[in-house]
């Protein structure tokens, strides 16, 4: 395989290889007789990832130039950290690269990228193979009843709304309305996470095919990457799916020089909306527990309950006093006998007769306090003057 890719291109092809990196470790390229294809697969098989480059795309294409065999290509594995280091800033790589050349080094079984900058600068990178052979992925996006286009820019600002520590989203599609909110396992403590939901009406995309009602839940990590994939390339995001458990598929192209593919699996129907109902059952739940707590503690004190919200009712006043007597039913009792008694057991002695009890009041303190003292008088504070009035007055 030999081909060269004209320097406005080589931008698409670095912004491709950042993409991809974020799916998988390994970048598989192969090359047919009318184009090129690189494909990636993350650890846990749970993303796909595959970018078709057709003929048009390069300005020399030969997809068996070291090969007699005119039927075979280049079927190859290398490292995606060795492709990244390549192409290590695909921002300004437009402006500095002039012409890219992709070549496999038969002798050496490495491939190699050459690229031409500008003021004559050759930097060539030599890139060993890992394993000859190609990967393919099973799946389907034309046969799908639910197909929905939309730009970019949409999914990006509802994603705005949701914590970065969210690992998965949810898609609850209908015929009037596309709901997007955070996945919550089961298992996890509904008060200690913020729950994110964004409803967007059909009117909102491009297309809007929905043939039957579907959730889907599906990671975050890989969705972020293909969106920021089509912002930077300014295209609209095409989403095919069919229910839960079978992948969606993102696509992203431009009509004839290249189309990317994004395959990203499902959950199983299980916890499409168990977090949600299991959220208001845990709130009545304890409500029912707070309101039990309460009339516990109502029922234990009841005339110092009542004492207190009456003090509460009246007008507030700078010293507030709660009265001694709200305080009787807890003291009275010591032992179960009442307290003195026993000083006047034997006599007869008329209740006018016996002293009353002294009153206290208790008082809030304040730091006002000294300047409602009948006592108080501002002219005998002890001031200092540091800085004398400089009018005469």
């Amino acid at each position: 395989m030999k081909c060269h890719v004209p320097g406005p291109n080589v931008k698409v092809l670095a912004r491709t290889i950042h993409v991809l990196a974020r799916f998988g470790d390994e970048l598989y390229v192969e090359s047919l007789a009318d184009c090129i294809l690189l494909r990636t697969l993350n650890a846990a098989e749970s993303a796909y990832a595959m970018v078709k480059f057709n003929k048009n795309f390069f300005s020399y294409f030969n997809y068996n130039y070291y090969s007699g065999d005119d039927s075979e290509g280049l079927k190859c594995k290398i490292s995606m950290k060795s492709a990244l280091n390549t192409f290590k800033s695909p921002t300004h790589m437009d402006k500095q690269v002039e012409n890219l050349e992709i070549k496999l080094d038969s002798e050496t079984c490495k491939l190699i990228f050459q690229l031409k900058c500008k003021h004559g600068i050759v930097k060539t990178h030599y890139v060993s193979i890992l394993d000859s052979k190609a990967m393919q992925a099973v799946y389907t996006k034309d046969l799908v009843p639910n197909r929905i286009t939309s730009s970019q820019r949409i999914f990006t600002e509802a994603l705005g709304n949701f914590q970065s520590s969210d690992d998965q989203v949810t898609l609850e599609v209908s015929t009037q309305s596309l709901l997007m909110r955070n996945y919550v396992d089961a298992s996890v403590d509904l008060y200690k996470i913020i729950r994110t939901q964004v409803n967007i009406k059909p009117s909102e995309f491009e297309s809007y095919v929905v043939g039957s009602d579907t959730t889907i839940t599906f990671t975050l990590k890989e969705f972020r990457a293909l969106l920021a994939f089509a912002e930077a390339l300014s295209l609209p995001l095409q989403l095919h799916f069919e229910v839960t458990g079978k992948p969606a598929v993102f696509i992203v192209h431009n009509g004839s020089t290249f189309e990317a593919h994004f395959v990203l699996a499902t959950s199983k129907p299980d916890t499409a909306t168990q977090a949600t109902s299991q959220t208001s059952s845990r709130v009545d739940k304890k409500r029912k527990e707070n309101c039990n707590h309460f009339n516990e503690n109502s029922a234990k004190k009841p005339h110092l309950d009542n004492e207190i919200s009456n003090c509460l009712n009246e007008d507030s006043h700078l010293f507030s006093s709660i009265p001694e007597e709200a305080f009787c039913s807890e003291r009275l009792l010591v032992n179960g006998s009442l307290p003195h008694i026993k000083d006047f057991v034997g006599q007869n002695i008329d209740s006018e007769d016996i002293p009353a009890s002294p009153t206290s009041r208790i008082k809030i303190k304040s730091v006002f306090k000294r300047c409602f003292e009948s006592t108080f008088d501002p002219k005998n504070l002890q001031r200092v003057i540091l800085a004398e009035n400089s009018d005469s007055e």
